[in-house]
This record gives C-alpha cells, sequence and structure tokens, in this order.
C-alpha cells in the first residue's frame, strides 16, 4: 500500500470530473451522500476563501493502463473520504444552490467582499478566481488489497458515527458491494418502496436488503441466522465476503427483479419490516410461475382485507428483530399468500408455518409467556419502522 500526497486546485477538481472523467465518487464501499444544508454547504466555501482549515482528501489511485495525447498514463482516482466537501463545491460552481445570507464577507488581498446569497456566477471576479485556484491537500493510495481499501474507509471514518448497516456494505466486500448497489438502484428499491429521508439517511434501505439476503440463506440452509439484529447482519456480512455462489447472486438479482414488475409504482405499504418476507414470496412465486400482477393483487389484499393482517401485526411489535417474531410474520405472511394464490406452502417454509400457528391455538389468551409478547399498541404499530437510536447510533469499527 503506497500513499502519495498532492495538491489538487478545484479548476483541475472540475476538469478530472466532468471533461476527464478520471475522477469518481461512487466507489462500491461509499456510504450514500448526506444531504447538506445550504449554511453547512456556505461554511465550506467561506473557510476556503477565508484561510480556515479544510480536511484532506484521501482517494484510491488505479492505473486505467491508457495514455493520454502525450504517452503519459491515465491514473482513475475513486474518492474514500471527503466526497460530501468535492461534491458541494462542485455543485457550488454548476451554480446549484446560492450561500446561505447567514455568511459573513470574505478578505482577500486586503479588500472586503459581500457573499451571501450569491451564485458562484454572481461572486466578484476577484472572488470567484480565489475559490478556483483553491488547493485541496489529496493524499492517494494505490497498489491496495479490496481488504486494505475496506481497512482504509474505517479509519477514515472512525470519528464519523457509521450504523452497522453502513459497516455490515463494507465489510461484505467490493464485489458484493457492487451487486447491493445495482440491486438498490432498481426501480423497486429506488421508488416502489416506501422509505423516508431519515431510513435513506441511515441506509436502511440498504438493510433490508442484507435482511432478506440473509433470510433467503436461512431458509435455504446455508446460514444459521440467529435474529434480525445489527450484530448479526455484521456476522452475515463478513460470513458471505468472498463466499457468495452464483446460484446465491441469481436467486437475489431475480427476486428484486421479480419485486420490480410487480410494483411498478410506490406503494406505502411496502414498509422496511415487510420488505425481507416479501423477497421470500417473491422466491416462491417464481417456483410456481405467479405472475407479478396476482403477487400484487395478493399483496393489496393482505394489507387491506385479509383478516391475517391483524395477527400479522402481533409480530411487528417491540422485539420484532427476535427470531421467533421473524418466524411469526414469515408463518402469517406465507399463509396467507398460498391460500390467496391456492398453493402448497413450500418444504423450507412448512415447519415455521406449523410451529407458529401451533402456538398460537395452544396458546391461552392470559398465558403472559406468550400473549404478552404479542400485544402491541397503536404507537408501537407506527413505530415499527424505525430501529432503536442505539441502533441507529452505532460507532465505525475499526
Amino acid at each position: 500500500m503506497i500513499k502519495g500526497k498532492q495538491s489538487w486546485t478545484v479548476t483541475n477538481i472540475m476538469k478530472m470530473y466532468k471533461d476527464k472523467k478520471v475522477l469518481s465518487f461512487d466507489h462500491p464501499i461509499q456510504r450514500k451522500s448526506e444531504a447538506w444544508s445550504v449554511l453547512q454547504k456556505s461554511l465550506l466555501i467561506h473557510s476556503m476563501l477565508s484561510g480556515y482549515p479544510v480536511p484532506n482528501i484521501y482517494v484510491l489511485r488505479e492505473d486505467s493502463e491508457l495514455l493520454d495525447e502525450k504517452k503519459k498514463p491515465i491514473y482513475n482516482f475513486s474518492v474514500l473520504d471527503g466526497k460530501q466537501r468535492l461534491t458541494n463545491v462542485l455543485s457550488y460552481l454548476e451554480g446549484d444552490y446560492p450561500l446561505s445570507d447567514n455568511i459573513p464577507n470574505v478578505t482577500i488581498e486586503d479588500e472586503e467582499y459581500e457573499i451571501s446569497g450569491k451564485y458562484f456566477s454572481d461572486l466578484d471576479e476577484a472572488v470567484r478566481y480565489e475559490l478556483q485556484r483553491y488547493k485541496f491537500e489529496i493524499f492517494s493510495f494505490e497498489q491496495t488489497t479490496n481488504d486494505e481499501v475496506e481497512e482504509i474507509f474505517f479509519r477514515l471514518n472512525n470519528a464519523t458515527p457509521l450504523t452497522k448497516s453502513q459497516v455490515s456494505k463494507a465489510k461484505i466486500g467490493t464485489e458484493m458491494a457492487t451487486l447491493i448497489n445495482e440491486l438498490l438502484a432498481s426501480k423497486f428499491y429506488a421508488e416502489s418502496c416506501s422509505f423516508s429521508k431519515g431510513q435513506i439517511k441511515n441506509s436502511d434501505d440498504q438493510k433490508t436488503l442484507l435482511l432478506g439476503m440473509m433470510l433467503l440463506d436461512y431458509l435455504a440452509g446455508s446460514y444459521e441466522m440467529k435474529d434480525f439484529s445489527e450484530n448479526t447482519l455484521l456476522e452475515y456480512s463478513e460470513h458471505v465476503k468472498n463466499t457468495y455462489t452464483e446460484e446465491q447472486k441469481n436467486t437475489l438479482v431475480s427476486c428484486i427483479e421479480y419485486l420490480t414488475d410487480a410494483f411498478p409504482k410506490k406503494d406505502k405499504q411496502l414498509r422496511k419490516i415487510t420488505i425481507p418476507m416479501l423477497m421470500v414470496m417473491a422466491n416462491v412465486s417464481m417456483e410456481h410461475e405467479i405472475k407479478p400482477m396476482y403477487f400484487r393483487q395478493w399483496f393489496e389484499c393482505f394489507t387491506v382485507e385479509d383478516n391475517e393482517q391483524e395477527l400479522y401485526k402481533r409480530f411487528c411489535s417491540s422485539g420484532s428483530t427476535k427470531l421467533e417474531k421473524i418466524k411469526g410474520r414469515l408463518a402469517v405472511i406465507t399463509n396467507s399468500f398460498c391460500e390467496f394464490q391456492e398453493i402448497e406452502a413450500p418444504e423450507y417454509l412448512i415447519n415455521i408455518v406449523e410451529e407458529v400457528y401451533s402456538k398460537l391455538e395452544d396458546s391461552d389468551e392470559e398465558d403472559d409467556t406468550f400473549n404478552d409478547n404479542l400485544i402491541i399498541t397503536e404507537e408501537e404499530t407506527n413505530n415499527t419502522d424505525t430501529d432503536t437510536e442505539a441502533e441507529n447510533n452505532m460507532p465505525a469499527l475499526n
């Protein structure tokens, strides 16, 4: 692993990104960009113009094995740390936003200039020039393995809280992270599912995909799943790194493609607690060659008319990450689906269905050991799509 240091002006960075196409902000290991406020963006611009310290940028340098017009090697650069800073500066130069009205004036060569409320094109020429020639300190890594890149990412983000879901994506390896990015960009995840801005920020869409993968592997007998906790998800991510087979990939991709066809538009019922279950049902549907439109019809019935929905909600109460609750949701949704489609449950689900419904039949209404765990209030129902505060603010791991 070799590390070099150099300085890039904003003008050079713009050319590398826009013209030469050698600068990338979407390395597979990267987490999704968090939206900065206008004030945050403006303070960055003000810091650059006023001489306040701005953190260094860290990139991965890779030889493209191509030569430019001067016969010099062309290198590609992927940003590992500093994505937000660079993209927001470039966005400002592109005229995407004006600076905040609360930003103070700047002084350049003993002359004071007003910058508040101004787009880049509105700035005085001296200020534009100063911003364009600003130099970021760049540290570049090369000749690195994927494992080393992952470790660099963790260490650079050590002071930045990462959810364990975000850590899981990095732990899963570059190849699998690329596949996950592609699936999260599908119409099903990007448009049809009902994720709030806060959930997207916490990478909950990514979490549901990983949970669905883990559940499919659990039912196939290739992974002994403990629960849906963040720790288990991290363990699973490390488990599948470099071991996920082509058969597993094909099953996963087919499930997401099927759900994309089944849900051509946004559906508010496609919530994160249910999406992993739907991935399993999509696999069952394909095994029985059920058309996506009939899958959608069942889901609409299940969420609106089916009496099983009330039973399903009971298994979405607090403690919903426990294996008992997961099996409960899976059993209820399987029973509803198979009755609607008039098919038999597959063997890998029959035991779960029988186990859950047997407990329901045997339990007494006053038996605290079981029924108390099923009671769910309206408030809990509304909160089933949010993780605990502790889970959403897990520190990064080294």
